[in-house]
């Protein structure tokens, strides 16, 4: 990874050492480098931008025009520009031959997709026999939900209902957002054809509070209490080689 995370200042609402706390987690399960890489869900390409440097071609799907032209801006006139495709694309009808990819990533994506037994079927179709697929979702047991309350007609801050995501009928009305436990995710994983092969949990970055509350949550991550943790790393690999 290069230090300046990407071309641009990364877009994502986790803020620099989300995106790095992320990438860092899926890059220690297995090695960002090969031939070809695919980005579900690529928004303006914070994460594909990283990850790019690592392997020959990469193609990078969304589906909001808006944010895949900011994308198609931030690396126009750079060298990634010959090494990225990017596509409006859904990823449950992926139009991509069979066993194309060395790896699949999706970074907060999984929680938003309608049809994500559709779409894990599809990225198992397209990886290489050995290929993996890591992606980063948000976990159930964390007890705030991490894209705000729907309440009254409004987004509200997460500090409005406590342990939400805890309450899963409550959670499917007052959110847009899934979250999963690992359990949840490897059985969808499994279901897919995939072989779940690392799992971690990720604090919150607090990417601009005090080093010292940075420290902390870091720490947390190393002890029992990472189950609490905002997010989940997960990659799982296509049998086959």
């Amino acid at each position: 990874m290069n230090g300046a995370l990407g071309i641009g200042a990364p877009s994502s609402a986790f803020g620099r050492r989300g995106v790095a706390k992320r990438i860092g987690a899926v890059s220690r399960h297995l090695p960002v480098r090969g031939d070809r890489l695919l980005d579900v869900g690529c928004g303006d390409g914070t994460y594909t931008v990283e990850l790019a440097e690592g392997y020959v071609r990469v193609d990078a799907i969304d589906l909001e025009p808006q944010r895949l032209d900011m994308f198609a801006e931030r690396i126009a006139g750079s060298p990634l520009e010959d090494r990225i495709g990017v596509h409006k694309m859904s990823a449950d009808s992926l139009a991509f031959d069979p066993n194309t990819f060395d790896r699949v990533t999706a970074f907060e994506v999984v929680e938003h997709i309608e049809d994500l037994e559709g779409a894990l079927t599809e990225i198992h179709r397209v990886l290489k026999p050995g290929g993996a697929f890591s992606l980063t979702t948000p976990n159930r047991w964390f007890p705030f939900e991490t894209h705000g309350v729907l309440w009254g007609g409004h987004r509200r801050s997460a500090l409005t209902a406590p342990f939400l995501p805890w309450v899963r009928p409550l959670h499917e009305r007052m959110s847009d957002a899934r979250a999963f436990t690992t359990q949840e995710m490897g059985r969808l994983l499994r279901g897919a054809g995939l072989r779940v092969r690392a799992i971690d949990y990720l604090m919150p970055p607090f990417d601009r509070r005090p080093r010292p509350l940075q420290s902390v949550s870091d720490g947390l991550e190393g002890t029992p209490l990472r189950v609490f943790g905002m997010a989940m790393a997960v990659t799982a690999v296509k049998p086959g080689r």
